[in-house]
């Protein structure tokens, strides 16, 4: 366990000298050990292009592996975000890089006052109500604050962006197909069946499918599918002889022109390309740290005073596009990519709320 910082810990009164600690939690062995890489390289790049501070303070990164050669390892986040709730230094924990483990590691760091920031969670339930998941959010915020925020896209905005597409394409009848026992597949089509409706597309069921084809057909693949290699739940659609794969991760090529130089910076830097979630782990950092600097130094403790930064953060120059931190922890970034079956659509859009 680290010192307490200057003499005063950072669960204590604001009054911190530093320097303070962001522990990283991702994916760095096993079979997503490349994105996990990405995201953490993108994390270091981002505290390393700051001169490792934020305002006046020393910050140090921590970069743990939550995998142990699997997709994730309990044991790993759990005993990742007790390390972190055990550091008196600790200001922020970035991670986990999916869903499911963020629901393993939130509630220690919540329970702990640690604000947590991730870079690809993107499930509906860690930040509302939602069906299939009883007590959803409360049941991830022990303390009763929210300490949770995510620089992507949530699910939903994802199944709304796959909505809006299909009516664009001028599709009016979809099969939806969602296995009835998976609660997370049953919930995207529920948002989607809506964001259709109101957009003019009639969703079909299996039943009314088989007497009167339906011209799309949807399909919601779970982040444990991790299809593409990509770590965040994506929707796929088939249309005509076309199908087309939606995710709110953008590739690094797709970057807005505040992004551009990332690419070139993170090949610079690490000699390699970087994958779609490189900019999210990036992005990650630079919102923990412009939380440390903005922290609300009137609050009860230097956590409570960088996650209420956090919960009020606007980022109208970041490396993703201009964004902000809603008071539920998500974010209001609204584009969605086309990563499959584009043709003449554009390679990313965004989403009319």
């Amino acid at each position: 366990m680290a010192a307490a910082i200057g003499g005063c810990s950072a669960t204590e009164d604001s009054g911190v000298e530093g320097p303070v600690t962001v522990y990283v939690s991702l994916p760095l062995t096993g079979p997503f050990a490349p994105e996990g890489r990405d995201a953490a390289d993108g994390a270091r790049l981002a505290l390393e292009q700051a001169s490792g501070r934020a305002g006046d303070l020393e910050v140090r990164g921590e970069f743990l592996d939550d995998a142990r050669t699997r997709i994730w390892d309990p044991a790993a986040v759990g005993e990742n975000a007790r390390r972190a709730a055990q550091d008196s230094s600790t200001a922020a924990y970035i991670g986990e890089l999916s869903s499911q483990p963020t629901r393993a590691s939130l509630p220690v760091t919540n329970e702990a006052g640690i604000p947590q920031v991730s870079p690809g969670a993107g499930a509906i339930d860690l930040t509302g109500p939602a069906e299939g998941y009883p007590d959803s959010p409360d049941r991830y915020r022990p303390s009763g604050d929210q300490t949770f925020a995510r620089v992507v896209p949530s699910d939903e905005a994802i199944a709304r962006g796959a909505a809006q597409r299909l009516a664009d394409l001028g599709v009016t009848r979809v099969y939806v197909d969602a296995p009835s026992r998976d609660p997370w597949s049953r919930l995207m089509a529920e948002r989607f069946e809506e964001e259709a409706r109101a957009g003019g597309v009639e969703p079909a069921s299996p039943r009314e499918a088989a007497v009167q084809p339906a011209e799309a057909r949807v399909h919601f693949v779970r982040e444990r599918d991790f299809a593409d290699g990509r770590a965040q739940a994506v929707v796929t659609f088939e249309t005509g002889d076309r199908t087309y794969l939606l995710t709110a991760v953008q590739d690094p090529a797709r970057l807005p022109p505040t992004g551009r130089r990332f690419a070139a910076d993170f090949r610079e830097r690490f000699g390699r390309e970087s994958g779609p979630y490189a900019a999210y782990g990036y992005e990650a950092m630079a919102a923990v740290l412009a939380s440390i600097e903005g922290r609300d130094e009137d609050a009860d403790s230097f956590r409570a005073g960088v996650r209420s930064a956090l919960l009020e953060l606007e980022r109208p120059e970041s490396i993703l596009g201009s964004y902000s931190i809603t008071e539920d922890g998500d974010s209001t970034l609204c584009r969605v990519q086309i990563h499959r079956g584009e043709g003449g659509d554009p390679a990313g859009f965004c989403v009319r709320s």
